[in-house]
């Protein structure tokens, strides 16, 4: 008997250090059943127009942790009795919390170890026939993979793991100046609904969002002087504020979904604060993506009495 099941989500959650179980009884020849198991995904991934997975070393090591975990501890879950998710196990090996993870377990009852190649094509095409799992499989946004496998007594227990940056869509991506447009329209569309005046856009203003930008790009606090990082010389402003936030599973290139994402994030807190406020009356925004699937934006509003 065979039981398959299938879990996907944005791994958003903290790093969780934890300790790998020992290695299960019999794994086979895990090199050569692991190339056949990429073999088999990148075929059905070929087929349906989407490009190869590469595999990967944190994957294949999230992938196994959870194989000999199954199989030392006599569950079938993606979820381990001590509560570590498919998420937890990809941070814990080296994953990014931005990145868009997946996995596929499944096992066989009544299958006698070591798994053999034969065995590691059955599991793929039980997966390909489940709706969910061949989601996973057939996911654009992932590009790498992993797999694990162990077993004992007479039960074999499987997964596949996948990460990537998410799907980009198909529009090209956003220009600097095309998404500080994009960020004004979105922002004066709610302020407009929330009873505000709209804003002007400010190219000073956009310096200091590149500014604050670069800062938390490299996981740093920005100045505490905000003014202080406007351009040389730029006086008249009455009052600064800065937004920022950060998305994960959003691919590789900025698009207009997600700078309306991050306007509508700021957008659904406390309107006259999320928005900038009465007294503001210009915009700079400034946004960039990372290869790991995070998108950050900042935007700084500006007032002038």
């Amino acid at each position: 008997m065979t039981g398959l099941t299938a879990l996907r989500s944005l791994a958003l959650a903290a790093l969780c250090a934890t300790a790998l179980p020992a290695a299960a009884q019999d794994a086979g020849d895990l090199d050569a059943l692991r190339q056949r198991a990429l073999e088999l995904v990148n075929t059905s991934r070929s087929e349906a127009g989407l490009p190869e997975l590469s595999l990967g070393p944190i994957l294949n090591e999230a992938a196994q942790s959870h194989a000999v975990d199954m199989v030392e501890r006599d569950y079938y879950a993606h979820v381990g009795p001590d509560g570590q998710t498919p998420a937890d196990r990809f941070l814990a090996a080296g994953g990014s919390q931005w990145a868009l993870s997946g996995e596929n377990i499944a096992m066989c009852s009544g299958c006698m170890p070591p798994p053999d190649i034969e065995r590691i094509e059955a599991f793929h095409e039980g997966w390909m026939q489940s709706p969910e799992h061949r989601e996973n499989i057939l996911t654009g946004g992932f590009d790498r993979f992993g797999f694990g496998v162990a077993g004992e007594a007479d039960e074999i227990y499987a997964v596949q793991t996948f990460a990537g940056p998410g799907e980009d869509d198909d529009a090209p991506a956003l220009t600097a100046e095309e998404a500080h447009a994009a960020a004004l329209a979105e922002m004066n569309a709610h302020r407009e609904s929330a009873g505000l005046g709209p804003l002007d856009p400010s190219e000073p203003l956009s310096t200091v969002a590149e500014r604050v930008l670069e800062a938390r790009l490299a996981d740093e606090e920005p100045p505490k002087d905000i003014f202080g990082l406007l351009p040389e010389g730029e006086t008249g402003w009455t009052s600064l504020s800065i937004l920022s936030a950060s998305r994960g599973g959003s691919g590789v290139a900025l698009s207009k979904e997600d700078v309306a994402a991050f306007v509508e994030g700021w957008a659904s807190g406390n309107a006259g604060a999320s928005l900038g406020g009465e007294r503001a009356t210009h915009l700079g925004f400034a946004a960039a993506t990372r290869d790991d699937g995070r998108a950050t934006a900042v935007a700084v509003f500006g007032g002038r009495d």
